[in-house]
């Protein structure tokens, strides 16, 4: 009877190490998915920003012109030497990209990235201007001489090269995001344009 008693003893402390070592690992399981996930989400919020790729344009404009009386026997020249340059940006707003964290199932789920913006920022200088009296610039020549000096700086501006610059910047990016799963041995779902190039630079 003591045998069994002893024996018992012995199997309740044996059971209760295994529980305990079971309850240490579960634990440190939770803790390690927890900091995972903690990381990984900072790491997606530092990604909230504008991404953008820049060019300057610069160019001068001329303008002339005159008024006649007479034929040709009177006449009075106006003209006008304009400094347009020209900022253009394209750029993704990353912070209204789309991205969930399943830190159950270890998965970052990429959703939605947002469409690239070209915008661009004219600023024009009178460089240079000589009228008379008797025919002087009216503002109406004035806005509509900066108009076309700047439609035609607009006009050079190499948009295929911003969009590549500005993806490349934004491929840069998303890179974060997977570096980060690979690391964590997370799975990255990816429902973007994206996916099989960031994949193929990664290795995932």
């Amino acid at each position: 009877m003591n045998y069994v008693k002893k024996y018992f003893k012995y199997l309740l402390v044996f059971l209760a190490g295994i529980l305990f070592t079971w309850l240490a690992v579960q634990l440190t399981k939770k803790d390690t998915r927890s900091e995972a996930s903690h990381t990984i989400a900072y790491g997606i919020q530092r990604l909230n920003k504008l991404v953008v790729a820049e060019q300057t344009y610069a160019n001068f404009y001329s303008h002339k012109s005159k008024t006649s009386y007479f034929g040709e026997i009177l006449s009075f020249d106006k003209n006008l030497l304009l400094k347009v340059e020209i900022k253009a940006q394209a750029s993704y707003d990353l912070s209204q990209m789309e991205v969930s964290i399943d830190s159950v199932n270890q998965i970052i789920h990429i959703k939605k990235i947002p469409e690239i913006k070209i915008e661009t920022f004219p600023d024009v200088e009178f460089f240079d201007m000589n009228q008379s009296m008797l025919n002087q610039f009216s503002k109406e020549d004035l806005n509509g001489i900066k108009q076309r000096a700047v439609q035609e700086v607009q006009a050079t501006i190499d948009q295929s090269d911003l969009r590549q610059q500005a993806h490349q910047q934004l491929i840069h990016n998303l890179e974060e995001i997977y570096l980060l799963a690979k690391i964590y041995n997370w799975k990255i779902q990816d429902d973007t344009a994206y996916a099989q190039e960031l994949k193929d630079r990664i290795k995932i």
